[in-house]
């Protein structure tokens, strides 16, 4: 029978693994530097005498805990889902924890947030506003002043100096005004969430001018609130103004909507496409699930999470930024919902 240890510490198993102490170091804190065949024997050697190295004694001496917080708006909304995937699997890949907070679409709760970090050993934080925009920016100051780093992702703050990633929600609004005239359409509705969100605002800003440059203008805009829970009634508020508008094709800011209204003028029958083309915008799962399958606008959320996550533990590891600001463009998914006229 094997003798075990009585305590393994990081020496010990350096001893068994034939291995420094510097590459046990480097292990706990950067695994992806390790070779594949050093981890495995590491692991091996720690699963044997179930061993975890003390994270709290470790933020004791590095002051670090390698814990980072994700602040969204809404758990409700799939995009988010995708962001939180992608996030947590840069950092997880990266040996740091993620813990995740919900604003509730409240800018009042982001203030309550901020209280609570304060009293959590927290290393950075990434930051989804629930409006991007001035409302929001108390948030993002009082963390600069505790002196957290702190990146912005997919809602970001427009004139205030801190790092983002984000789509390109003004290039996303115009592909799908240019795929809304390639199909002869001309007129056109928009439904979108409230425009005081800036990313909303430059969905539907995008997609006015390509119709302006087309001499078009939309024939009706229609705001709803941010709030999931209102999404429904307002869509349903506003669906006979739609069908007495006569327009042949909707955009709308998010699938939510664009399936909610799917559905309300499928229920006054109303045939897709036939009578209206609709066109949604985030390409979540449900999109391609609905029948007709939803046309729509992809930004690949779960790609934004890794580079938000890798471009925060950059910050760390060399002092800066790798991309101060960084976009990535959409493009667009050509379903069943549109059709040629």
């Amino acid at each position: 029978m094997t003798e075990k240890m009585e305590k393994a510490t990081i020496y010990s198993i350096a001893k068994e693994a034939r291995i420094s102490v510097a590459t046990i170091s480097r292990f706990f804190n950067k695994p992806y530097l390790v070779k594949e065949e050093t981890r495995n024997r590491i692991l091996k050697i720690c699963d044997k005498y179930s061993y975890e190295p003390s994270k709290i004694a470790s933020a004791m001496t590095t002051k670090k805990t390698k814990t980072i917080a994700l602040l969204l708006p809404s758990f409700k909304e799939p995009p988010f889902m995708d962001l939180i995937n992608g996030t947590e699997y840069e950092l997880s890949k990266r040996g740091y924890c993620l813990n995740i907070f919900n604003f509730r679409e409240s800018v009042e709760r982001e203030r309550e947030i901020a209280k609570i970090i304060d009293n959590r050993f927290i290393d950075g934080v990434i930051f989804s506003s629930v409006y991007g925009n001035k409302n929001d920016k108390i948030f993002i100051l009082e963390m600069l002043e505790r002196k957290i780093p702190c990146i912005m992702v997919d809602r970001i703050i427009p004139g205030i100096n801190t790092p983002s990633v984000s789509s390109n929600d003004f290039l996303g609004g115009k592909i799908a005004a240019d795929y809304a005239l390639e199909n002869n359409h001309n007129k056109i509705g928009i439904i979108s969430y409230n425009r005081s969100a800036h990313i909303f605002n430059q969905r539907v800003k995008g997609f006015l001018s390509i119709l302006k440059k087309a001499g078009l203008g939309a024939s009706f805009i229609i705001d709803i609130p941010l709030e999931f829970k209102k999404i429904e009634s307002s869509v349903m508020d506003s669906i006979e103004d739609v069908i007495k508008s006569k327009v042949t094709f909707v955009f709308n800011t998010s699938d939510t909507i664009a399936i909610t209204l799917m559905r309300s003028l499928q229920e006054k029958k109303i045939k897709i496409p036939e009578d209206i083309s609709i066109m949604g915008y985030d390409n979540m799962i449900y999109s391609n699930l609905v029948f007709p399958r939803l046309s729509t606008i992809h930004h690949d959320m779960h790609e934004i999470g890794r580079k938000v996550a890798a471009n925060l533990i950059y910050k760390f590891e060399t002092g800066d930024f790798e991309n101060e600001k960084l976009v990535l463009d959409p493009k667009i998914v050509q379903r069943d919902s549109v059709r040629r006229l």
